[in-house]
């Protein structure tokens, strides 16, 4: 800053607008590049958020798929065989007769 001061202090009125005038239009296109660049900036972050919901979507729905195929397996059947459905729901009743039992003792 000194320096800038010690300059105007040898240059005309001229020489000291033309100056200010260059600063400021220097400034202005500073200025403008960093909007741009901020802009560009949350636009990426924007992206970059969209893509890891999705991913999060994916993650969710795979390991929902996992399980199922791991329940399949356990029952000794594929998810889609009408067998597996019929053994899930003979697993369903019978745990809902286990808890008539317990809730008829009480």
């Amino acid at each position: 800053m000194e320096r800038i001061f010690g300059d105007f202090e040898t240059m005309t009125s001229k020489e000291i607008i033309a100056t200010l005038a260059e600063d400021v239009e220097r400034l202005l296109a500073a200025h403008a590049s960093s909007v741009e660049e901020v802009r560009s900036l949350r636009q990426r972050s924007n992206d970059q958020a969209a893509k890891i919901r999705s991913l999060q979507q994916q993650l969710k729905e795979a390991k929902a798929e996992n399980a199922r195929l791991q329940l399949g397996e356990a029952l000794g059947a594929t998810k889609s065989s009408p067998a597996a459905r019929a053994q899930i729901n003979r697993l369903l009743r019978e745990i809902d007769q286990c808890i008539n039992l317990v809730t008829n003792r009480e």
